[in-house]
């Protein structure tokens, strides 16, 4: 443990507020980038020192104008200054590009040329830049719907769309693992129902929860009615949350109904996805949005 300087410093709560970085994102940058590592108080704590934050605040600027955090996480705040003062130097356009229609654009471009490295790396650097909702619903649900728009007309080969999804479904499960709840946060179990095998939209919902302060135990997908039920009861759930997009409308309303069934009355049955029905079985919330999600799990 490093002892703490006697200069100014500040908890990891303050810097937050003051630089515009999450919380989250600071302790990631730390694990992932040494230049970027804090000081540690006698009881644990993250501190930061003026210089510290002056540095993040530079991070955050050029993260603004589009660049990746692992380009400039390493470089020295001198470094840091004079890619602050060219772009400075440049009138900017009249209506820059948020850095989030940037990350979609590597991303795709980089799935485009069959290069999942860099599609990784792109993911990676949006998992550190955004808070997790953000980058959930402004990245990583917008680039699956583009992926499945361009499968579908052909401009992705089945070899690009595989590739995409191992490269999401990874930095999701990341994304998962890092979202830590409270000891006292409700428990959400998530999955697919039977015979839906497209994940992405369960994967979202969870990960959506989690951000909302649930406890998320996700299952994968294609889970029967049984173990579900089983499931919810072991982890004490609240909620059992299936999201459906490839099944036919009465395949979901006669799963739907068996999962109301089998899982305990005591506990919340919610579904959503782009197989939506018109009138769900009877002890359904059905959820439109990932918006929906959230407000539903900040409301258990």
């Amino acid at each position: 443990m490093s002892k703490p300087s006697a200069r100014a410093l500040y908890r990891i709560q303050a810097v937050a507020r003051a630089t515009g970085i999450s919380e989250h994102a600071l302790r990631v940058w730390e694990r992932r980038y040494a230049s970027l590592s804090s000081q540690r108080s006698p009881s644990g704590y993250r501190l930061y020192t003026d210089e510290d934050v002056s540095r993040i605040r530079l991070i955050k600027e050029l993260l603004d104008q589009g660049h990746a955090i692992g380009e400039i996480a390493v470089l020295a705040p001198r470094e840091l200054e004079r890619m602050r003062d060219r772009a400075r130097g440049v009138a900017p356009p009249a209506l820059p590009q948020p850095i989030a229609d940037v990350a979609r654009k590597r991303f795709l471009d980089a799935i485009a040329a069959l290069d999942p490295e860099e599609a990784s790396r792109v993911a990676a650097a949006a998992l550190v830049a955004f808070p997790p909702f953000e980058l959930v619903s402004n990245v990583f649900a917008p680039i699956l719907a583009e992926l499945g728009a361009r499968w579908q007309d052909g401009r992705f080969t089945v070899a690009q769309e595989h590739a995409a999804s191992a490269v999401i479904r990874l930095h999701l499960a990341e994304l998962l693992r890092m979202v830590r709840p409270s000891d006292t946060s409700p428990s959400i179990v998530a999955s697919t129902p039977p015979g839906e095998l497209h994940e992405f939209g369960a994967m979202l919902a969870a990960v959506t929860a989690a951000t909302a302060g649930a406890r998320v135990i996700y299952l994968g997908p294609n889970t029967p009615a049984v173990d579900l039920a089983s499931a919810a009861r072991a982890a004490h759930a609240r909620v059992v949350l299936v999201s459906a997009v490839a099944l036919t409308q009465s395949a979901v309303t006669s799963t739907l109904a068996e999962i109301r069934r089998a899982v305990p009355k005591t506990v919340a049955v919610w579904a959503g996805g782009q197989a939506m029905v018109k009138a769900p079985p009877a002890g359904i919330t059905w959820l439109k949005t990932l918006e929906d999600v959230r407000a539903q799990t900040a409301a258990l």
